[in-house]
């Protein structure tokens, strides 16, 4: 796209015509495109590799999303991108932070959801001069002074959203017990976001029980059914994570519970369950962002030495009725 540009530009600007003219505009043109942008963007770093790391399968519809992000910056901003996925496994995670070290690529994209388990093959990563930049999850602590920034939603800011907007539209009880189903109940993510929705719900003196679900639709789904089964005076559900999300309708309807929903992560399901009214509302991570976000950051830090920031990825705003169509058209893809 730049070559058209600057070559309208400069015809734009010349007070004569002719065919030397159109050739030198036309070269011009092309030598501006080969040498990048006027800035040194996408040009000036020599080393353009950038290793960036998957903890789940990117054909799951929430990590393929993060991977065309990923891919679609590294496009735009010249990058030389390595995607590799552990398949959900911790140990092969840590085993592919290590081997990207090896590997010595200019940076590291890497969800960070164990601080200890990590912490000593992303240090040695910076320690090399490896730009780390944590997506998704991100720790405090020791791993945290080893990484540049984070890109991912603001977890408890989320789920304060999603309490005050459940207490606003499901007229809970004072004292109501509310179920928040998540797959790692010990993890970061799961921990700040129950948070979150407890600080809302501290205002009607309504408790929170988190309960482990596990990344498997089945098992969940199973846990989820159980748990319902043995709590009738469950007075709402807030699924903290994707896979309890897209498998609360199917639980309430297994044992023949009806209560109010708002959760975290979109898919299918849930996009289904809002547009039915099943699901209230649903706090939506943007994946796409946490992605090209990532590699963008990376790059102007390549190119400029540019420090990463940390960007919350999820923003303020909530999935309903009332957007739900356009976050419906660009499922799987951006949304």
């Amino acid at each position: 796209m730049l070559a058209p540009i600057i070559a309208l530009a400069l015809a734009s600007c010349s007070n004569g015509s002719g065919a030397a003219q159109n050739t030198q505009s036309a070269e011009t043109a092309k030598a501006a495109s080969a040498a990048g942008l006027q800035s040194g963007l996408g040009s000036r770093a020599k080393n353009r590799k950038i290793t960036f790391l998957l903890s789940q399968d990117p054909g799951d519809s929430f990590w393929g999303t993060i991977s065309q992000g990923a891919k679609d910056a590294a496009q735009l901003f010249n990058i030389d991108l390595n995607l590799q996925t552990s398949q959900g496994d911790p140990s092969k995670y840590n085993d592919l932070i290590g081997s990207a070290v090896a590997d010595k690529p200019a940076a590291i994209a890497a969800v960070i959801d164990d601080p200890k388990r990590y912490t000593e093959n992303v240090c040695a990563a910076s320690k090399a001069g490896i730009s780390v930049l944590a997506y998704n999850i991100t720790q405090q602590g020791e791993v945290a002074a080893c990484t540049s920034g984070f890109v991912g939603q603001n977890f408890e800011e989320a789920g304060y959203l999603l309490g005050q907007r459940l207490i606003a539209e499901a007229k809970l009880p004072r004292g109501a017990k509310v179920f928040t189903p998540v797959e790692f109940p010990e993890q970061v993510y799961a921990i700040q976001r129950n948070a979150g929705v407890q600080k809302a719900l501290d205002a009607i003196g309504a408790k929170t029980e988190m309960v482990a679900t596990g990344i498997d639709d089945a098992g969940a789904l199973d846990k989820m059914s159980q748990y319902l089964l043995g709590h009738k005076n469950t007075a709402a559900i807030v699924p903290l994570g994707g896979t309890p999300h897209r498998n609360v309708e199917a639980a309430m309807s297994d044992v023949g519970v009806k209560v109010p929903v708002v959760g975290f992560d979109l898919s299918k399901p849930v996009i289904d369950g809002i547009k039915s009214g099943a699901i209230l509302a649903a706090a939506d991570q943007q994946p796409y962002v946490q992605g090209f976000q990532t590699v963008a950051q990376l790059a102007l830090h390549l190119d400029f030495g540019l420090s990463p920031a940390t960007i919350n990825s999820g923003g303020s705003g909530l999935v309903d009725k009332s957007n739900v169509a356009v976050v419906e058209q660009l499922a799987g893809k951006i949304r």
